[in-house]
C-alpha cells in the first residue's frame, strides 16, 4: 500500500512530545513490512540544520488559500520514508513549533498538504493524520469539491494522541482559513459548544479513529475521559481501535546507546551502575551506589501528577533516597521542584528544560522512573525505563495499565508497582512498596530482568495498523 501521514511533529526534526516519537518510528516499521509510506510535516526554521543541508529542493506550487499562497517542497529520505517538507516562512519560520495563530498555520498545512496530494502522479491509498493539527483533512477531502480526485481512492485514519487537545476555535476560523460553506458549521457537523472543533472534526469525518493504547480507547468512551467528546466517540465506537504505540529500540538500546556513560545489557548489568554514578556525579549528588536513585523525565502538567509528587516526595525524602528531575512546564511545579532542590539539597536535582541526551542518561542510571498520571493516553518513559532495567512507579490509568505489570513476589513476575486513584490506592503506598523491594536484590533483579524482557518494539504495533490500513 502507499500510505501518506501528515502530522505538526516528528522525531528527530521537530519534537515537542510523544506524537513526535510516533511519526518518527511507526512510518519506517511500516516500510520494513512492505509499503511505501510518505512523511509530510511543515518545514520548521528550527529543524537542526544537519538535516536541512539533506533536504533535497523538489519544486515551488501555488495555491488557493485566502487568496494565492505558496509552498516549496523539500525530500528527505530515511530507512527507506519519503519526508516531504512543505515550506513557508511565513507560518513555519518560527523559534517554536506551536504559537498563538496555530489555527491558521495548521489550515494552511492541511490544505497544502491535500493541494500536493491532488498533484501527486501516484495517490495514497491510505491518508493517516495525527490529533487536531491535521484532523480537518479527511471533513475537505470529503466535503470539498476540488478534492473529489482524491477523495473517491483515499481512505483516511484519525490517530487521536491526547483528547484533551482538541484545536478549539471560533466560527469566523472555520469561515475565514477554510472557507468552507457555514451551513456546515451551522448542522453541527464541525460545531462543538458554539466553537469550531478541529478534532471533532476529524472524529465524525475520517473512516477509522484510533488512540495509543486499548486501555485509554475504553477510557475515552467514558465520562471521566471523554473530554466531553464521548458521546460522539460512542456513535463511532466500531469504527475506534486502541493500539499500543510502541518505542524505537534502536535509539534506545543499552547495549548500544552512545549517549550513556557506559553501555550494558541485561547479561551483564555492571553498566547500569556506571551510569547511576555518572548522573549522580552530574548531579551533584553523593555517588552512593546503594542509594535507590528516583527520576523523573516530564512535561509538567496536571496531567502528569505533579500534585500528587507534592504531597508525597517531601515524606519520603525524609529517608535515604536521590531524586532527579528533567523536564519543564507550569510555573506552579517548577517552582514546587526548586523548592524542593533547596529544602533537600545533596538529594535533590532539578533541570527545567530538555536535553535529549541527559534524558537517556536518567533511563539508564537511575532505579525508579516516577509517573504519578491522572490520565495517560500510552505512555513512552515507561517502556524506555524498562528497556534500561528501571523499574517504574505509576498509576494504572491509560496506556500505563496497559505495560506496567504489578510485581508478584511469589512468582517473581511483573515489571513495576502500580497506584489506582480511581480505586482508593494511593501512590505512596506504590512507591514504598517499590522502595522495599529495592532493598531485597533477588526480587530486584527479577524486575529489572522482566522489564528488559519485554519487546516494546514497533513492530507489533505497525502489524496492527497494517491490518486497519488493509481493512479499508
Amino acid at each position: 500500500m502507499k500510505i501518506v501521514m501528515a502530522a505538526a511533529e516528528c522525531a528527530p526534526f521537530a519534537k515537542a512530545g510523544g506524537l513526535a516519537d510516533v511519526i518518527g518510528a511507526l512510518p519506517r516499521e511500516l516500510t520494513r513490512l512492505g509499503h511505501e509510506v510518505q512523511v509530510i510535516l511543515p518545514k520548521y526554521s528550527l529543524i537542526h540544520e544537519r538535516y536541512q543541508k539533506q533536504f533535497a529542493w523538489q519544486e515551488q506550487y501555488l495555491f488557493e488559500f485566502k487568496g494565492e499562497q505558496q509552498y516549496g517542497v523539500y525530500e528527505y529520505e530515511a530507512h527507506g520514508v519519503q519526508f516531504l517538507f512543505l515550506e513557508n516562512d511565513a507560518y513555519f519560520e518560527r523559534d517554536s513549533i506551536y504559537g498563538p495563530d496555530d489555527a491558521e498555520r495548521y489550515a494552511f498545512f492541511s490544505r497544502a498538504v491535500l493541494d500536493f496530494l491532488l498533484r501527486s502522479k501516484k495517490q495514497p491509498d491510505v491518508l493517516h493524520v495525527h490529533d487536531w493539527h491535521t484532523a480537518v483533512m479527511p471533513f475537505l477531502l470529503k466535503e470539498d469539491p476540488q478534492y473529489s480526485g482524491l477523495a473517491t481512492h483515499v481512505k483516511t485514519v484519525l490517530t487521536i494522541h491526547n483528547l484533551q487537545f482538541q484545536g478549539n476555535f471560533s466560527k469566523e476560523v472555520f469561515l475565514e482559513q477554510y472557507g468552507m460553506d457555514p451551513g456546515y458549521f451551522e448542522e453541527g457537523h464541525v460545531e462543538w459548544r458554539g466553537q469550531f472543533n478541529s478534532l471533532k472534526t476529524g472524529i465524525v469525518y475520517a473512516d477509522k479513529l484510533t488512540t495509543v493504547s486499548p486501555n485509554y480507547r475504553n477510557e475515552i468512551l467514558t465520562e471521566n475521559y471523554g473530554e466531553n467528546l464521548e458521546g460522539l466517540l460512542a456513535e463511532r465506537e466500531s469504527d475506534l481501535l486502541g493500539i499500543l504505540n510502541g518505542i524505537d529500540i534502536d535509539a534506545y538500546n543499552p547495549e548500544t546507546d552512545e549517549l550513556i556513560a557506559q553501555t550494558f545489557s541485561a547479561d551483564n548489568l555492571s553498566g547500569k551502575r556506571a551510569n547511576k554514578s555518572a548522573v549522580q556525579k552530574r548531579c551533584g549528588l553523593p555517588e552512593q551506589p546503594d542509594v535507590p536513585l528516583l527520576v523523573m523525565v516530564s512535561r509538567l502538567s496536571g496531567q502528569k501528577g505533579i500534585d500528587v509528587l507534592e504531597q508525597v516526595l517531601p515524606e519520603f525524602l525524609e529517608g535515604d533516597m536521590q531524586f532527579v528531575l528533567l523536564g519543564s512546564g507550569e510555573a506552579q511545579y517548577e517552582e514546587f521542584f526548586q523548592r524542593l532542590e533547596v529544602d533537600y539539597a545533596g538529594k535533590v536535582s532539578v533541570h527545567l528544560g530538555f536535553d535529549e541526551a541527559f534524558a537517556h542518561q536518567l533511563y539508564a542510571g537511575a532505579d525508579i522512573f516516577l509517573m504519578p498520571s491522572h490520565f495517560e493516553p500510552c505512555g513512552l518513559s515507561q517502556l524506555i525505563s524498562m528497556r534500561y532495567g528501571t523499574i517504574p512507579i505509576a498509576n494504572r490509568t491509560g496506556g500505563l495499565r496497559d505495560t506496567v505489570d504489578e510485581y508478584d513476589e511469589a512468582a517473581h513476575s511483573g515489571t513495576g508497582f502500580l497506584s489506582d486513584f480511581k480505586q482508593g490506592v494511593p501512590f505512596e503506598r506504590a512507591l514504598s512498596k517499590g522502595l522495599s523491594f529495592y532493598y531485597q536484590p533477588e526480587h530486584w533483579n527479577a524486575l529489572v530482568q522482566n522489564g528488559m524482557a519485554k519487546d516494546w518494539s514497533w513492530f507489533r504495533s505497525a502489524r496492527e495498523y497494517e491490518k486497519l490500513y488493509t481493512s479499508l
